[in-house]
């Protein structure tokens, strides 16, 4: 199948000649294309087509980041629905059809895609999730899952930046990151493209990534795109543009303005068509749309309100009325400035910058279906407008915007074309090499806080939380049966300034915000929120109505917030020494799992390419993974389930997995693997095997960190458990200098002696621990980001080898006490 055949299978209709070369040559920097004419399908189809076609250069990962939720659920339902449609062509050629995945924080994030490192992907999230996530901060997401989803993002991936004008400093970290990649080096090749009719060259020309002496790969319409009739259309509709009857200023912004601008709203609406309201604020919006609503021939079911402040379930029913066909008036934020492929025969807009007005307006007779369409500016009165009602934007651009406008009386795309616009030169916070360095180990400080990265995923007045609601009895969420975690769906996105403004309201009427503290396993009231962060509230509290979204609102009059009832929402939070992983539906013995693991290790290796030396490191890693099971903590923690089947094995055996119960360790923060590290290293250095130091310390590294708890640095956390022994003082995560492991057999046959652990590594100086993963991650053969693909490598080998064991435990008899290896393919 050729790539139009394939294209037209997908979409339904032939791609553009420009999207015909992005699928046959060398990708771009840059995608300089006018808005509407498909951009997002070229870049996806041309990426699936690579695939399609078995192109070894094809990176395995999509990454597709978008500014706001509202255009990543549209991608990711565009993107499924062309999987669906090439699935059957995928299979003629005996190929898995990429999967799409969507990155939001909360629970019920789907991890299949980082663990299936061998399958192709498209990853769908906006740019707080992922470029935080590409920092290792992942906003929303459990702090040990950080490395895992940090390894992935940065090898073997294709970013694409899309409507680049509304990221802000998020541009200049992308770029930053790009060059990174290219300077430390990755174990597959990464790239980024960046798409924007808008994007100036200043902005990607940042210290690490600056622009080549010929200049950015730009992509841009060619003479066959400017005859092809398809195009024409929309270049060439019209789009008039006059100056709405009404103006925002300081007599009307509190008291009338909503009321008489949908007045104006109902008088020019074309009944049957859609009529598009875009307004700078989501409480102009709020206000709008209840004015709609007064009038007895708007409802609900044909009247939006979509901004950024609403939880999931509630915004879809929003942009499913946007999306209908018939009759409506949605009222919307910058939320749906760009990127949503809809078509309004009627516009009423904010005075807004300039590169915000062009996306507007291509949301206006879009395909050029209609011969007379309208756009109606709202005007500013600037000179007496306070900052607060001009906010988020800056006085000086909408000046500019003013002036540019007073030049045109068309917006179509090929009136904009001759419209001479200079984007003003910003001054950002620029992330550089120390910082992503230092961002690489995720141990908390010691007052159990984190590095902030926000000044490099948004611009500084433009970063949010994430609030959600629930019911519990008792004063606080401790006091109740243990709540589950977050789901995605629950999640209300609120900007950091007004979630301080409303914690402070709680405050004076005795409520609290919680956060979940994993260190401690317990809930911690939060009076100061960072960026990115979830915090819980009681339903009792108010501030969100399903209809209005995010109001704030806790006066006593304030309604209760009705929680969602979600299926699925019934994992509890994570916690340091939590290990869900060795729970399954049957015992499984420590030998049959490193076995297992093992196994599986070898098939992903396999599957990647890894030469022999590396595919011969993480077998060793795989076999000595949860060597530190052995240690009589978690054995005493898992044969609280075993002694209930009175076998003789319960206590004699080395158990991996647990039928579903433990208590809690004996000793509080216990890692089997650190244990398991320690093993590794004492038993090797001392039988001075052939593997080189450099391979001792990185065989170590992944196994101490495959559960993303040890990491860079070893030390003692909270609320450990003294030493009841002489120890030299030295104890970290449950293990005690001096503790023995009892004598094993490894997957290959071999034995090895018990083991003394000594915890000497976690010393300061030579040859500490420290050192030693510091000199891997500044290694110019590893650096950061291969280091953390060989986390992930051996995190997927357990996971997905666990998935299995438990599988066939469930399938194997049910007086059987033992899972047997699983053969995998």
């Amino acid at each position: 199948m050729d790539y139009t055949a394939f294209f037209e299978l997908a979409s339904g209709h032939t791609p553009y000649p420009y999207q015909d070369r992005l699928a046959q040559d060398e990708w771009p920097e840059v995608l300089d294309i006018p808005t509407g004419l498909g951009k997002t399908a070229a870049v996806v189809l041309s990426w699936l087509f690579r695939h399609y076609q078995q192109d070894s250069s094809a990176p395995r990962r999509l990454v597709y980041c978008l500014p706001m939720r509202t255009l990543v659920e549209q991608t990711v339902d565009q993107a499924s629905s062309w999987c669906r449609k090439l699935h059957d062509a995928f299979k003629d050629r005996a190929l898995q059809t990429p999967t799409v995945h969507l990155l939001m924080g909360g629970e019920s994030n789907d991890h299949t895609w980082v663990l299936n490192l061998e399958q192709p992907a498209i990853l769908i999230g906006t740019q707080d999730m992922l470029i935080s996530a590409a920092l290792m901060r992942a906003y929303g997401m459990s702090r040990f899952t950080w490395p895992m989803i940090f390894g992935a993002l940065h090898n073997d991936a294709m970013w694409i930046f899309d409507e680049t004008q509304l990221m802000g400093v998020a541009v200049e970290t992308s770029a930053q990151l790009e060059g990174f990649r290219t300077a430390l080096g990755t174990f597959a090749p990464s790239k980024s493209l960046w798409m924007s009719a808008t994007l100036g060259n200043k902005q990607l020309s940042t210290v690490d990534h600056p622009e080549p002496h010929s200049g950015w790969n730009r992509a841009t319409l060619g003479a066959e795109d400017h005859s092809n009739p398809r195009i024409l259309q929309r270049l060439n509709a019209p789009k008039l543009i006059q100056v709405a009857g009404i103006r925002l200023d300081k007599d009307n912004e509190k008291a009338t303005y909503a009321r008489q601008l949908a007045e104006q709203i109902e008088h020019a609406h074309q009944p049957g068509s859609l009529t598009l309201v875009i307004v700078n604020s989501v409480s102009r919006a709020r206000q709008i749309y209840e004015a709609l609503l007064k009038n007895h021939q708007r409802t609900s079911a044909n009247t939006a309100l979509i901004h950024s402040r609403f939880r999931l379930p509630e915004r879809r029913a929003a942009q499913e009325i946007l999306l209908q066909e018939g009759d409506r008036i949605v009222v919307a934020t910058q939320a749906i400035e760009a990127g949503v492929d809809v078509s309004a025969r009627t516009m009423f807009t904010e005075l807004a910058p300039w590169s915000s007005l062009v996306q507007r307006f291509g949301r206006c007779n879009r395909g050029g279906e209609f011969t007379e369409a309208k756009i109606y500016l709202i005007d500013f009165d600037l000179d007496s407008l306070p900052e607060r009602v001009i906010l988020p934007y800056a006085e000086s651009d909408l000046k500019t915007s003013k002036e540019l406008l007073q030049t045109v009386s068309d917006v179509g795309p090929q009136s904009l074309s001759q419209v001479s616009y200079q984007p003003p030169e910003i001054f950002r916070p620029v992330i550089r090499r120390k910082d992503l360095l230092d961002l690489f180990d995720t141990t908390p400080d010691l007052s159990g806080d984190d590095l902030d990265v926000s000044r490099y995923v948004r611009d500084g007045n433009d970063t949010d939380v994430l609030f959600f609601w629930r019911a519990w009895e008792g004063e606080d969420p401790n006091s109740s049966e243990m709540l589950s975690s977050a789901h995605r769906d629950e999640l209300c996105r609120v900007s950091l300034g007004a979630a301080r403004v409303f914690l402070t309201k709680l405050k004076n009427q005795n409520h609290k915000a919680w956060s979940w503290d994993a260190l401690e396993g317990i809930w911690t009231s939060v009076e100061n929120p960072r960026p990115g962060q979830i915090l819980l509230l009681s339903t009792q509290t108010g501030g969100y109505e399903p209809q209005l979204g995010w109001t704030g609102d806790v006066s006593k009059k304030s309604r209760e917030v009705p929680p969602l009832r979600l299926q699925d929402s019934t994992k509890v939070p994570v916690t340091n020494d939590s290990d869900p992983l060795s729970l399954a539906r049957y015992p499984i013995e420590l030998k049959v799992h490193l076995h297992n693991v093992t196994q599986m290790a070898t098939h992903i290796a396999k599957s990647l390419g890894l030469n022999v030396q590396d595919t011969e490191n993480l077998q060793t890693a795989a076999a000595w993974h949860d060597v530190g099971k052995a240690h009589f903590v978690f054995q005493e923690a898992l044969n609280t389930a075993r002694e209930s089947d009175n076998s003789a094995s319960a206590s004699t055996e080395l158990w991996a997995k647990s039928d579903g119960f433990m208590k809690r360790y004996s000793r509080t923060g216990f890692r089997h693997e650190l244990a398991s590290a320690l093993a590794f290293l004492q038993h090797n250095e001392s039988e001075n095997t052939s593997l080189s130091p450099e391979e001792l310390n990185l065989i170590a590294y992944i196994i101490a960190a495959h559960h993303g708890r040890v990491r860079l640095s070893i030390r003692s956390m909270p609320g450990e458990k003294q030493p009841t022994q002489d120890t030299l003082g030295l104890f970290a995560r449950g293990i005690w200098h001096g503790d023995t492991l009892p004598e094993m057999t490894l997957p290959d046959g071999q034995t090895i002696n018990a083991i003394r652990l000594s915890l000497e590594l976690m010393q300061l100086g030579p040859n500490s621990w420290l050192e030693r993963t510091l000199t891997l991650r500044n290694d110019p053969h590893l650096g950061p980001f291969r280091l953390s693909f060989w986390e992930l490598l051996l995190r997927a080998a357990d996971q997905r080898a666990s998935a299995q064991e438990s599988e066939s435990a469930r399938q194997s008899a049910p007086h059987s006490a033992t899972a047997q290896g699983v053969q995998y393919v």
